[in-house]
């Protein structure tokens, strides 16, 4: 289906009511469809819908705070959270935060190297450093035990009057973690609407808090998509048809171009689109950070969304949308425009888009997985199929690491897509290495690439994977680590909880009838290992 058909497709859709548009603005639950259950569901998270005109009373309080913290001499802060709770965050850090005089940083890896970059440097003294622990629940495991981890330090090293200073809270009301702020007496406490679920939560406190202090104008931001509230004719809903037509013809791979600047709003869609979308063998696959490549590389099943980015003549061959934005103000409505269109286009596709069954899954299966360990007090024997070097692969067999995982991918279907799950320091050169990878991957079988840092993607595209359609060849990526900090309270360390939640990934994706291969470096050098890797497959 060429770009006219899908426009065709848009404007005569059958699955959808003509009269959508109110009765979303109205927050009937019926036109998701099902049984009376999944609609009492729905009717519990449609809060998200007026957040921008709710979070509007509370810019007061939040500008004032940042103020404070300003005034008091914080240059850093630390945003301690998972999925919803981050995605904004990094989002926001990456696009819009340029000129505050605060940076702003986001903790959301259980990798000890990650979790040791915030802690006792230079950078990250508690005189000038925030730390902002976020999480709806109060009790999902990374933002616990970022919490615990943080405050124990600061207490160690700075006493806890101290600590309590440079840590605020953002979380539901009646949450565990309300009731440990209170206990501890951190600084502040700012708690969220119950009925906005996590990935549509950017326009309530848990975007808005970091945003602000950070040096956005919220206030002019929240004002700016307010105004758009109860438009019948609102950009998201043909945005949300958009995708849906797309997906329908086969054109399900939405893939974001964009330039290094604003390649996290990628990131933050991913979440948003996959996690809603990606279930019952149904869904929609954004992919970010894919580096652009010619139109000749790309399978018939990708569809383009451009920010702010000139491309390579996709246009004549896949549909393409461009989004183009100048202003904070002009990126949050297109935020919101996503946030309606992933409700449109669920609807479309006869899915619930609040729920996300197979995280909770995994998350069990990892709870497992972190239950041995604290009865041990050690890792699971792993078990390999082929070795080579600091390399070893489960799941595939060949002369060497690099052709088990050759003979892995030479199983591909067309519509398949190879996904790189990295539960490995996120730094500059692994990154580069692994798109390095990726990209000779999509070239070499012209199939659909995604990569996402573990254990952030299993609260993102996470739900996709193991609830979409089964067309994922799914590499998993784990290394030794040189240090390993215990997290108190837990029975555990950090690099124990780290493999715990990639084995129980894997687990979660057999269960799922996926295919799927467990790639660990037996080194805490990855970068070198990476190179290997690079090596054995044939890749310059």
């Amino acid at each position: 289906m060429n770009q006219s058909e899908i426009e065709a497709d848009i404007k005569n859709n059958p699955r959808l009511p003509k009269d959508f548009a109110e009765r979303f603005w109205n927050k009937d639950v019926t036109l998701w469809g099902g049984d009376q259950a999944r609609q009492d569901f729905i009717a519990q998270f449609l809060g998200w819908i007026e957040a921008p005109r709710q979070t509007l009373a509370q810019v007061e309080e939040i500008k004032s705070f940042a103020q404070e913290i300003i005034a008091e001499g914080f240059r850093e802060v630390v945003v301690l959270g998972m999925g919803g709770s981050s995605l904004s965050s990094l989002m926001i850090a990456q696009t819009m935060a340029s000129q505050g005089q605060i940076n702003l940083n986001v903790l959301d890896s259980t990798v000890p190297a990650e979790i040791l970059k915030f802690v006792n440097q230079p950078r990250f003294e508690p005189e000038t450093t925030l730390y902002i622990v976020a999480s709806k629940s109060g009790s999902t495991v990374e933002p616990l035990a970022f919490e615990e981890y943080i405050y124990d330090q600061l207490v160690k090293n700075h006493g806890a009057e101290r600590a309590t200073q440079c840590i605020i809270a953002i979380t539901d009301p009646g949450s565990q973690m309300e009731a440990r702020a209170k206990k501890r007496g951190y600084r502040k406490i700012f708690l969220g609407e119950p009925t906005v679920g996590g990935r549509f939560s950017l326009f309530t406190v848990f975007g808005m808090v970091p945003a602000a202090i950070a040096g956005v104008d919220i206030e002019k931001m929240l004002k700016t998509v307010e105004s758009s509230i109860g438009d019948i004719n609102h950009p998201g809903f043909e945005l949300g048809k958009w995708l849906a037509a797309c997906t329908l013809a086969g054109h399900d791979k939405i893939t974001f171009l964009s330039d290094d600047l604003n390649e996290s709003i990628g990131l933050w869609a991913e979440q948003l689109i996959a996690e809603s979308t990606g279930k019952e063998g149904k869904g929609i696959l954004p992919l970010a950070t894919e580096p652009q490549g010619n139109p000749e590389v790309y399978g018939s099943d990708r569809s383009f969304i451009s920010l702010n980015q000139p491309i390579k003549s996709e246009s004549s061959h896949f549909p393409t949308l461009n989004l183009d934005f100048t202003s904070p103000e002009e990126l949050a409505n297109h935020h919101y425009a996503f946030e309606i269109a992933t409700a449109t286009a669920g609807a479309i596709l006869d899915v619930n888009p609040f729920d996300q069954p197979n995280v909770q899954a995994a998350k069990i299966i990892a709870q497992q997985e972190l239950t041995k360990i604290q009865s041990t007090g050690t890792l699971p024997e792993l078990k390999f199929d082929t070795q080579s070097g600091d390399l070893a692969i489960s799941g595939s067999t060949g002369q060497h690491v690099g052709h088990a995982l050759t003979t892995f991918l030479n199983q591909n279907k067309p519509g398949d897509v190879v996904t790189f799950l990295a539960f490995l320091p996120e730094t500059e050169r692994t990154t580069e290495l692994i798109q390095h990878i990726r990209t000779a991957t999509r070239d070499r079988l012209n199939l659909a690439t995604a990569f996402g840092y573990g254990p952030r993607y299993l609260h993102s595209t996470g739900q996709y994977h193991k609830g979409g359609p089964k067309n994922g060849l799914y590499i998993v990526l784990t290394a030794e680590d040189a240090i390993d900090p215990e997290i108190p309270g837990m029975g555990a360390t950090f690099g124990q909880l780290k493999m715990a939640q990639a084995l129980g990934d894997i687990g979660a994706l057999k269960d799922n009838d996926r295919r799927v291969v467990h790639i660990h470096m037996n080194t805490t050098d990855v970068e070198t290992a990476l190179s290997q890797l690079k090596s054995e497959l044939g890749i310059p």
